[in-house]
C-alpha cells in the first residue's frame, strides 16, 4: 500500500516537474515573440555603424559630436516639413480643383493674358545689357519677352496658390515632432555685453558683420533689448565666415574700439554699412564712430591676440553647432538665424517664469 502511494507520488512529482517546464518554455516563446523583433531591428536595420565587433548607433553620435548630429536633425525637419507643405499645397489644389469642377492645371490659371510693355522690356534689357555681349534689343526682344510672360505666369500661380492655402488653411495641422529642447553651456569668455551680470536670461549672439541675415537681425535684437531693458544681458561673439572677404578685418576693427569704450556705437555702424565693408570703408567708419586715429591704427598692427580671441570664438561656436550665422543662445537654448520677434519671446518669457 505504501508503494503504490509513493508511485503515485512520484508520478505527479514528475507531471508537475513537466509542467512547469513547459509553461517556462511557452513563457519563453512569448517573450521571445515580444522581444525578437525588437532586438532584430536594433541589431540590422536601426541606424548604426560597426567598427569591428563594436556597434555604434546614433546615441553615440550625438554624444561625440553634437554638433553634427543635431545639424543632421535639424535639415531632417526642415526637409520633412519643406515635404509635408508641398504635399498640402498639391491635396488643397485637388480639393479647390473639385470644388470648381476643373482640372488643377486650370484652377491655376488666373484667366488673364499678358503681353509685356515695350516699357517693361527697354528696362530689363538695360538691366542685363552688361552680360548680352554688345546684342542689340532687337535680337533678343523675344527672349526678353519670353521671360516676362514665364515670370508673370508663375507670379500669377503663386498668387492663385497662396489664395487657396488662405481659404483652406482652417482645414491644415502639420505635425512635426520638434528636437527636444538642449540646453549648452556656452562661455562669454569677456566679450562685449549690454545688461547686468546677474541678469536672469543670457543671450549670446555669434555673428558677422558681412553677413546680410545677421543685419537684418539687427533691429529684433534691438527690440528685444529695449523690451526687456535689464532683465536680459546680451552678449557679442565674432564669428566671421571664411568666404566673406572683409568680415574678419572688420571684426578686428571693431575689437580695437573697446579700450576707446566706442564698442557698440562702431558695431551699429558696422552692421549699417554692411555691403560696403573694405578696409578702406571700416577705417572710415571708425572716424564716423569717433574713434581716435592713432590708437585705432595702433591696435590694428598689434592685432595677433585679437585675432586669437576671434579664432577661439569661432571654434567655441563650431563645437555648440553653430555652422551658420547669426546664431543665438538664450540662457543656452539655441535660436538658428534670423528669425522672427516671436522666436525669441517665446523661450525669453518662460526662463523668466522659471
Amino acid at each position: 500500500m505504501e508503494q503504490g502511494k509513493s508511485q503515485i507520488f512520484s508520478k505527479l512529482t514528475e507531471n508537475l516537474k513537466k509542467n512547469q517546464i513547459l509553461i517556462g518554455l511557452a513563457v519563453f516563446v512569448i517573450y521571445l515573440g515580444f522581444s525578437l523583433p525588437a532586438v532584430i531591428d536594433y541589431y540590422f536595420h536601426a541606424n548604426s555603424v560597426y567598427i569591428g565587433w563594436t556597434r555604434y548607433s546614433e546615441k553615440d553620435v550625438a554624444k561625440e559630436l553634437p554638433e553634427v548630429f543635431r545639424k543632421l536633425k535639424t535639415d531632417q525637419i526642415n526637409t520633412l516639413t519643406y515635404a509635408f507643405e508641398e504635399f498640402v499645397t498639391r491635396k488643397l489644389i485637388e480639393m479647390e480643383a473639385k470644388a470648381q469642377n476643373k482640372k488643377s492645371e486650370e484652377v491655376l490659371s488666373d484667366g488673364k493674358s499678358y503681353t509685356p510693355t515695350d516699357l517693361e522690356i527697354e528696362k530689363v534689357y538695360n538691366q542685363y545689357k552688361s552680360q548680352l555681349n554688345g546684342k542689340s534689343l532687337e535680337s533678343v526682344k523675344g527672349e526678353i519677352i519670353n521671360a516676362l510672360k514665364m515670370r508673370h505666369d508663375n507670379d500669377a500661380k503663386n498668387g492663385v496658390i497662396a489664395g487657396i492655402k488662405e481659404k483652406y488653411k482652417d482645414k491644415v495641422k502639420i505635425n512635426i515632432q520638434p528636437l527636444p529642447e538642449e540646453r549648452l553651456t556656452v562661455e562669454e569668455k569677456n566679450n562685449p555685453s549690454i545688461g547686468p551680470k546677474d541678469a536672469k536670461v543670457t543671450i549670446v549672439e555669434f555673428s558677422d558683420f558681412e553677413c546680410p541675415y545677421c543685419q537684418r537681425s539687427q533691429p529684433v535684437n534691438k527690440q528685444l533689448r529695449e523690451m526687456y531693458k535689464d532683465k536680459i544681458r546680451w552678449v557679442f561673439r565674432d564669428y566671421p565666415l571664411p568666404f566673406h572677404q572683409n568680415a574678419k578685418f572688420a571684426h578686428l576693427a571693431v575689437n580695437c574700439a573697446i579700450p576707446q569704450g566706442k564698442y557698440w556705437e562702431y558695431f551699429n555702424i558696422l552692421f549699417e554699412n554692411t555691403g560696403n565693408l573694405t578696409k578702406e570703408n571700416v577705417k572710415f567708419l571708425a572716424k564716423k564712430a569717433g574713434l581716435d586715429s592713432g590708437q585705432f591704427e595702433e591696435c590694428l598692427k598689434n592685432s595677433a591676440s585679437l585675432e586669437k580671441e576671434i579664432e577661439q570664438d569661432i571654434a567655441d561656436g563650431q563645437k555648440l553647432g553653430v555652422d551658420g550665422t547669426p546664431a543665438f543662445f538664450i540662457n543656452g537654448i539655441m535660436v538658428a538665424g534670423a528669425q522672427p520677434l516671436q522666436a525669441f519671446t517665446k523661450i525669453i518669457d518662460k526662463e523668466l517664469k522659471n
